[in-house]
């Protein structure tokens, strides 16, 4: 019996599935805005506003780190 042999695959650079996922930085179309500018003390108040909104998330799992910090030392002792 004679084994059939297989041809040997070239790639030819053809796309048989398109594999693009929408949202990734590649995919978006920027609007180049010349006319949009933020003055210092606007952009005092966006860093203020970030860090107000962001505090309490930041504290929370501070405080979540060394409440579980506590328990391990207390169970081990």
């Amino acid at each position: 019996m004679k084994k059939n042999k297989k041809e040997k695959y070239v790639d030819d650079g053809h796309t048989i599935y398109n594999m693009d996922v929408d949202g990734m930085p590649h995919r978006k179309r920027h609007n180049n805005d010349d006319n949009f500018s933020l003055t210092k003390n606007e952009k005092k108040a966006a860093a203020k506003a970030a860090l107000a909104h962001y505090m309490p998330i930041i504290l929370g799992v501070i405080v979540c780190f060394f409440l579980a910090m506590l328990f391990i030392l207390l169970w081990l002792k």
